[in-house]
C-alpha cells in the first residue's frame, strides 16, 4: 500500500516537472542562452574587422570600457534623463490618475483616450515629434511664432539643450498614459470606508493622499519606477529617429553609445561588456526602489 502511494506521488511529482518543461525550455533558450552568449562576446576580443580571431581576454573589454571618457558622458545625459522621466512620469502620472478617478461628464472617454499615446510605436512617435518639434516646418515653432514668443523659427535639434527637452517631452508623453491607467486601476481599488473616516477625524488633502491613498499606490509606484528606469536606460529609438545622438553628443545615452560601439567601431566584445554594465546598473536601481517602497505593512 505504501509502496503504490509512494509510486502515485512519484507520478505526479514527474507530470508536475514534465508540465512546467516547455516553459523551463523557453527561458533557457530566449534569456538564459541569450545572456551566456554575450558573456562569452565580453570576454572574447571581437572585432568584425578581424573576423576569425576571437582570443580569451577576461574582463579586458569592461576594463576598457569604464576608461573610456565617452561612457562617463554618456552615463551622466542617461541620468539626468531617465531622473527627469522617472519622476515626471510619477508626478503626472499621478496628477492625472486623481483627476480621472473624479466622477465627471466624460472621464470615461478620456480614460480611453488617454491610451493612444501609448499605443503608438515608439518610432512613430518620434517622427511625430521630430516633425513637431521641426526648425523649418515644426507646429511647435509655428504656434510660438504665431504667439509672438519668438521672432524667428527656432533649431530646437541644433541646440543641445533643446534636443534634450525634446527627447524628454517625446518619452513622456508615450510613458505617461501607462503610468495614469496603471495609478487609476489602483485608486479605484482603494475602500472608500477609508477615505471617510478619514475625513471623519478632521483629515485634509494631503493627510489623506499621504496616509490613505499613497500607501495603497506604493506596489504600483515600484513597478513604476523600475519600469521608467529601464526604458531610461535602454532607450534607443527616440534617440535614433530624432537627434541621431546629436548635437555634439548631448543626446548620447547608453543605449545609443552601445550601438555606436558596436556598429560604428565593430567591436562587439566592448559592446556586450556595455550591456553588461547597464543590466547590472537597472538592477541595483530596482533592489533600491524595492527597499525604499517595500509595503508589506499596508497588506497586515
Amino acid at each position: 500500500m505504501k509502496a503504490s502511494a509512494y509510486s502515485a506521488a512519484r507520478r505526479r511529482h514527474i507530470y508536475a516537472y514534465l508540465s512546467i518543461l516547455p516553459a523551463i525550455l523557453i527561458i533557457v533558450l530566449f534569456t538564459v542562452y541569450p545572456v551566456l552568449y554575450n558573456l562569452d562576446l565580453a570576454l572574447h576580443k571581437n572585432v568584425l574587422t578581424a573576423p576569425g580571431k576571437h582570443p580569451f581576454t577576461g574582463p579586458k573589454n569592461f576594463v576598457d570600457v569604464l576608461k573610456n571618457p565617452g561612457l562617463i558622458r554618456s552615463f551622466k545625459t542617461t541620468a539626468q534623463f531617465t531622473a527627469v522621466i522617472v519622476v515626471g512620469d510619477v508626478i503626472l502620472g499621478i496628477l492625472i490618475a486623481l483627476l480621472l478617478n473624479e466622477k465627471f461628464l466624460g472621464a470615461r472617454v478620456l480614460q480611453v483616450l488617454i491610451l493612444i499615446p501609448w499605443a503608438i510605436p515608439v518610432v512613430m512617435a518620434g517622427i511625430i515629434w521630430r516633425w513637431m518639434f521641426a526648425g523649418n516646418v515644426g507646429v511647435i515653432n509655428g504656434l510660438l511664432y504665431s504667439l509672438g514668443i519668438i521672432d524667428k523659427y527656432y533649431s530646437f535639434f541644433g541646440n543641445p539643450m533643446t534636443a534634450k527637452m525634446a527627447l524628454t517631452v517625446a518619452r513622456l508623453w508615450k510613458d505617461v498614459p501607462l503610468a495614469t491607467i496603471l495609478l487609476l486601476a489602483t485608486l479605484q481599488v482603494i475602500p472608500h470606508e477609508l477615505y471617510d473616516a478619514a475625513k471623519i477625524d478632521g483629515g485634509g488633502v494631503w493627510a489623506v493622499f499621504r496616509y490613505v491613498t499613497f500607501p495603497f499606490l506604493r506596489p504600483t509606484l515600484t513597478v513604476l519606477l523600475i519600469l521608467e528606469t529601464l526604458i531610461g536606460f535602454v532607450t534607443f529609438d527616440l534617440v535614433y529617429v530624432m537627434t541621431g545622438g546629436g548635437p555634439a553628443d548631448a543626446t548620447m545615452l547608453l543605449a545609443w553609445y552601445t550601438y555606436t560601439e558596436i556598429f560604428t567601431h565593430l567591436n562587439l566584445g566592448r559592446g556586450a561588456a556595455l550591456a553588461f554594465i547597464i543590466a547590472l546598473l537597472t538592477l541595483v536601481m530596482a533592489v533600491f526602489y524595492f527597499w525604499a517602497l517595500r509595503s508589506e505593512e499596508i497588506y497586515q
